[in-house]
């Protein structure tokens, strides 16, 4: 019988995705009724990638980037701190805490299952794998436990098929696995030769009365537009131009999120919310009269708060349907929410989504992934 779960998961990332997703895994797996504990693994080259303000041993354009945020220090050092402080508050951490992989066989035997995912934990080009060596991703295949394991909509992202074909042996040991994207279903089946479900983030597994209680009340209720992006300093400005324009058209200020661009020119239009921790995110989606982002997670979060939202790109419409954003937007029916960046001024404000139609669609698509998580967990 199954009674205590061990997660692992990229959850001390500071980076909102991550630690939303690893805290409403946690939820999901608590509101069945189990123990759950959040496995505290944190890699070193996790933490210097996420945490350190100036890098300085990744090359010049990283470090060029990276002091173009200058200006911005204190808020990203307000931000790193209110992202700490959430992770300790809400996330159920095991007592002690992991660097190294071999340290993980410490808890050889802790749990009743092991569950790894979600994000991109199987993906060896995330930010946290990319430059370490291959054996790092075995505290997320599971190689240290001898307990039953299961993944929840891991994601490979951009490995290539002769990738997934080397950590294959290792996925084989799985009792279940599911991913979040279509397209990764057929490739990790191909190479496991074991039935893959397809299953939603578990971002969205949480509904938007229980996200409230870990949000930050807002106490200024005036009304704005929440533009909330993972651009890099080089592609901002042209954007933030446009975003002045959409502010002077609309009467309504634009609060910028970007924190990997984190210098906002100083402009009556647009308001700099970088130092906003996890909590702090949460309000801010739910209370934008209009969400525009490129991010998969600001995608996930307006359509879970049923706002309304533009999922702006670059790229083409065609490129992006094929892209993780694209896929839910498929399944849910809202592709017509992609926008080129170049027209982020003229977005058409009388364009409202019917949400009726779409949480009809969204409310089965959670219940097949609870259904999911539920049956493998007690299989």
């Amino acid at each position: 019988m199954v009674n205590n779960i061990g997660l692992i998961t990229y959850h001390s990332a500071y980076n909102y995705g991550s630690v939303l997703q690893a805290l409403a895994t946690q939820l999901a797996v608590s509101n069945f009724g189990y123990d759950v504990k959040v496995i505290d693994y944190r890699p070193h080259l996790g933490d210097v990638f996420y945490k350190t303000l100036y890098r300085t041993h990744d090359g010049l354009s990283t470090l060029l980037a990276d002091l173009t945020m200058l200006p911005v220090a204190n808020k990203r050092l307000k931000r790193n701190t209110l992202f700490e402080s959430f992770i300790q508050k809400n996330l159920n951490l095991t007592s002690d805490r992991f660097e190294n992989p071999s340290d993980l066989s410490l808890l050889r035997d802790s749990f009743d299952l092991v569950i790894s995912g979600s994000d991109q934990i199987i993906n060896k080009h995330s930010n946290e794998l990319e430059k370490a060596e291959w054996s790092a991703m075995d505290p997320y295949l599971l190689t240290w436990t001898n307990s039953p394991k299961i993944t929840y909509a891991s994601s490979p992202a951009t490995m290539t098929d002769a990738e997934l074909e080397l950590i294959a042996p290792k996925l084989k040991n799985f009792k279940h696995i599911s991913v979040r994207e279509e397209n990764a279903n057929k490739r990790l089946s191909n190479v496991t030769d074991k039935k893959i479900t397809t299953v939603c983030d578990p971002t969205l597994l949480i509904r938007p009365k229980e996200w409230r209680k870990f949000s930050h009340t807002l106490t200024n209720k005036k009304k704005y537009i929440l533009f909330y992006s993972l651009i890099r300093p080089k592609r901002s400005f042209p954007i933030f131009s446009r975003l002045s324009q959409l502010s002077v058209r609309t009467g309504l200020p634009v609060y910028i999120l970007t924190p990997l661009a984190g210098f906002v020119p100083p402009n009556k239009h647009l308001v700099n919310v970088l130092a906003s921790g996890p909590a702090e995110f949460l309000s801010l989606v739910d209370n934008a009269e209009m969400v525009i982002t490129d991010s998969y997670h600001g995608t996930l979060f307006s359509i879970n708060f049923n706002k309304d939202f533009w999922m702006f790109t670059e790229n083409s419409y065609e490129y992006e349907i094929g892209t993780r954003k694209g896929q839910i937007l498929s399944k849910l029916n809202l592709t017509d929410r992609i926008l080129n960046e170049k027209n982020i001024q003229d977005i058409d404000l009388s364009k409202k989504i019917q949400y009726d139609e779409v949480n009809v669609a969204l409310d089965q698509y959670v219940t097949e992934s609870l259904n999911y998580l539920r049956s493998s967990i007690s299989d």
